[in-house]
């Protein structure tokens, strides 16, 4: 029981940190193109993969198995399935997203800045909208 309850406290931890990234992207996509703050523009792009990597390796490890344990029917699997898909997707979204960022850092965008704006919004979106499934699904297989 202890366990589980430090397994959930730091998932809990991890999906904080991810989403305070999504609050510091929507403020980068509020500033563009007026001042983008360069300095935050590195610090996400330097946080971005390994926040996300840690979130979806500890839901792997808590939430994945806690599915299998407590659903009978077979759609546990392919619930797994979309939410490993999902992974998948997250990660290859993040990999365009910092390429991009460093593209804007390096004062080599060739995106436009609505492209970019829209890029972002649809990240951390997307990225909100998975964490909050996620903690649904840990909340109702806790």
């Amino acid at each position: 029981m202890q366990q589980q309850f430090s397994e959930h406290h730091e998932l809990g931890q991890a999906y904080r940190e991810l989403l305070s990234l999504c609050d510091r992207l929507e403020t980068l996509a509020d500033s563009i193109p007026r001042r983008i703050d360069l300095t935050s523009c590195r610090v996400i792009l330097t946080e971005l993969p390994e926040k996300l990597r840690r979130v979806h390796a500890l839901e792997e490890m808590i939430l994945f198995p806690a599915v299998e344990i407590q659903r009978a029917d077979d759609g546990r699997y392919a619930l797994i399935a979309r939410l490993r898909a999902e992974h998948d997707q997250d990660d290859r979204a993040a990999v365009e997203l910092v390429r991009v960022l460093k593209a804007v850092l390096d004062n080599r965008a060739s995106l436009s800045w609505d492209a970019i704006g829209y890029m972002l919004r649809g990240f951390f979106e997307t990225v909100r909208r998975h964490v909050a499934t996620e903690r649904l699904l840990l909340w109702r297989h806790a």
